[in-house]
This record gives C-alpha cells, structure tokens and sequence, in this order.
C-alpha cells in the first residue's frame, strides 16, 4: 500500500446545500486557518494575472514593493505565497535570460480538482 502523505494544503470542505461561486470561496478552503488572507490573496492574484499579460512577468524580488504598496508585512506575504503554491494556484519559476525568478499563475490546481474528480468517479464506478 502507497504511503500517504501527511501534509495538507487546502482543506476540502465542500457543502452541497451552499454552492461555491465565486474564487474568494475557493480561496476560504486554502487559508481556512487564516481567513483574513483571502481577500489579500485574491488581490495578489489578480496583480500577478495583470502582470502576466505583459512583457515583464511579476518578479519575485518585487515582493517589498508590493508590501509597501499594499501594507502588507513581510511574514504575511510570505505565508500568503506559499500557501498559493502549495495549492498549485501559483509558481515561482526562473527565467534564464533575465537571471530572475518569476511568479505565474498556475494551472496546477485545475490538475488536483481534475485528478480528485477522476478519483472519485473512479471510486464510485467499482
């Protein structure tokens, strides 16, 4: 039998009764230990999408700046990101040609629902 891992980055905690929709609702499941980081987080996202459509990607070194403009602290943004990642929402990647590292919206997410659904038809077929 696989070992299962011990870690969890997002609680599932779906209710049939209240549908999600909006993003903000997903976001609840990833900080449902700190909910007040929610409505930071999508406003990151939303930040890292804008800065996605052009040429020049959010950078990672650019984290200060973005605490600064938003008044966010340090350990906040920090805990805020690798929240995201560990959810697959973001992803931090290294562009060669500017020797910096970059941070990106992720289709990683979209992957784990997908593959949880996948599962879970799979379970209920046999």
């Amino acid at each position: 039998m696989e070992k299962r891992r011990s870690k969890v980055p997002l609680k599932v905690e779906l209710e049939p009764e209240k549908p999600m929709e909006k993003v903000e609702d997903l976001l609840d499941l990833v900080f449902w230990k700190e909910p007040s980081l929610t409505d930071e987080a999508i406003e990151f996202l939303r930040h890292v999408k804008e800065w996605g459509r052009t040429d020049s990607p959010f950078r990672a070194e650019d984290w200060d700046n973005y605490c600064a403009r938003t008044g966010m602290s340090q350990g906040k943004y920090h805990n805020m990101l690798r929240r995201l990642k560990k959810a697959g929402m973001i992803e931090k990647t290294y562009n060669e040609s500017i020797k910096e590292h970059e941070i990106r919206i992720s289709d990683k997410f979209s992957f784990y629902l997908s593959r949880m659904s996948r599962l879970w038809d799979g379970f209920c077929s046999r």
